[in-house]
């Protein structure tokens, strides 16, 4: 079931001819929260990385993040082109493709920087497009987290990855999974949104009364 919180803000924004031809800007530099600064180890679970408390500063007007650096973009390229396809065995190379990339990203540019978040958003993606639910849901809370350091809790990146993470929640088949996952997406919501917004209120409705989906119209205010 498709509801308002799919996905609608991808990594590196819109790709075209022209986005690529961009000059790279200067990097922003992420201030790491709790945990929100560690490479993911083999086997550790994606969202470990915490989402940071809601910092006191304004956001950042700044649409989407810096384009990859020019070492990273046909490869980048070639993993974004797998997903208008969504070819089982493509899904499968792009998804190693990009673990490569987030290895070699946190090695050079650490693992809070804007490119190597945004490969991690693009091991994200993949994950949601395998239907790898639990995973995409993993993925969104650390990139989430990540993000909220980089951006701060109210810039559209931030939200759009919060809710993009609601979207992977509301996929996830196992009750008992649902269920723990829930409690993680809704600490992750009070720090991006606040428990008095609606999305909060929605996602904490459906954790409580074990919802196996959030009704098209209960996410009419999702963005609020």
């Amino acid at each position: 079931m498709t509801t308002s919180y799919e996905p609608q803000f991808a990594p590196w924004g819109k790709v075209s001819s022209e986005f690529w031809a961009k000059e790279e800007p200067v990097s922003l530099p992420a201030s790491p929260g709790a945990h929100s600064g560690l490479p993911l180890a083999s086997g550790q679970s994606a969202h470990q990385s915490a989402v940071p408390p809601r910092p006191n500063r304004p956001p950042q007007q700044t649409e989407q993040p810096p384009p990859p650096p020019v070492e990273y973009r046909d490869r980048v390229a070639a993993i974004t082109a797998t997903f208008s396809t969504q070819a089982t065995q493509e899904l499968v190379w792009a998804a190693a493709e990009a673990e490569r990339l987030d290895e070699e990203s946190t090695a050079t540019y650490g693992p809070t920087h804007t490119h190597t978040i945004s490969i991690r958003e693009l091991r994200e993606w993949i994950a949601g497009l395998r239907g790898e639910a639990d995973a995409a849901t993993h993925w969104g809370l650390h990139v989430t987290g990540l993000q909220t350091s980089a951006w701060g809790h109210d810039h559209k990146i931030t939200r759009e990855c919060a809710k993009r993470t609601v979207h992977h929640w509301t996929k996830v088949t196992s009750p008992t999974g649902r269920q723990a996952l829930g409690q993680e997406v809704l600490a992750m919501l009070s720090v991006v949104f606040g428990e008095n917004s609606d999305i909060y209120r929605q996602v904490a409705q459906a954790v409580m009364t074990s919802s196996p989906v959030i009704a098209e119209a209960e996410v009419s205010g999702v963005g609020s």
